[in-house]
């Protein structure tokens, strides 16, 4: 569907330019352009290529300009992204205070950041950190509401404190949540209040 909407274009553009052609062989026009007593006396066609040329030029100049920022913003980007791939090895490997400061740095790119925080969390949990877990997930930006909420349900429910990994998901709308939302709500309805007692297995009738 690209491939056909972009040879329309072509097309366009060329038939666009052979009847603007056809209109300047007709009549090639008058075009006089005076600035600080200078004038230069064109036709319309080399008055319209003299502004591609001024367009071009100012583009290029452009792409310039931005080209510092953009070969930053691609070193940062390249940093980020070796941040979080050794974070996240090193969280494999057990090293968790190593994999929480690598993540840490890697969760100041904004397309890291979901990743990196929830995989920091987990880092400062398994070294019994569990303030700054949480303060970790609460960093992320309200649009991420979703994945906080079931990172710190998942860490309350390791804890075993079920009734803070249900608070956890309570706000989340059942229709818009993740599927996974429903199927950790799912393992929490089986699970008994935080300090109460397991249920008993019932005895078969003819046991009692």
């Amino acid at each position: 569907m690209t491939l056909f909407r972009n040879l329309l274009l072509w097309l366009l553009f060329a038939l666009s330019g052979a009847l603007l052609a056809q209109a300047l062989i007709q009549d090639p026009g008058f075009v006089l352009v005076r600035y600080l007593g200078t004038e230069i006396e064109t036709t319309l066609a080399g008055g319209l290529l003299m502004l591609c040329l001024a367009l071009g030029a100012l583009w290029g100049l452009w792409k310039l300009a931005i080209l510092p920022f953009r070969l930053w913003r691609s070193r940062r980007e390249t940093a980020a992204r070796a941040r979080l791939a050794d974070g996240l090895d090193a969280l494999h490997r057990g090293e968790h205070a190593k994999a929480e400061s690598l993540l840490d740095v890697a969760a100041q790119d904004p397309q890291f950041a979901v990743v990196a925080r929830v995989a920091a969390a987990r880092a400062a949990h398994a070294r019994g950190d569990r303030a700054a877990a949480e303060a970790h997930l609460q960093a992320l930006p309200e649009r991420h509401a979703a994945s906080r909420a079931l990172a710190l349900a998942d860490l309350a429910l390791a804890d075993g404190r079920i009734d803070d990994a249900r608070d956890a998901l309570a706000s989340l709308d059942a229709q818009s949540a993740p599927p996974r939302v429903a199927t950790l709500r799912a393992v929490l309805d089986v699970q008994p209040d935080d300090g109460a007692p397991p249920a008993e297995p019932s005895l078969p009738a003819g046991d009692r």
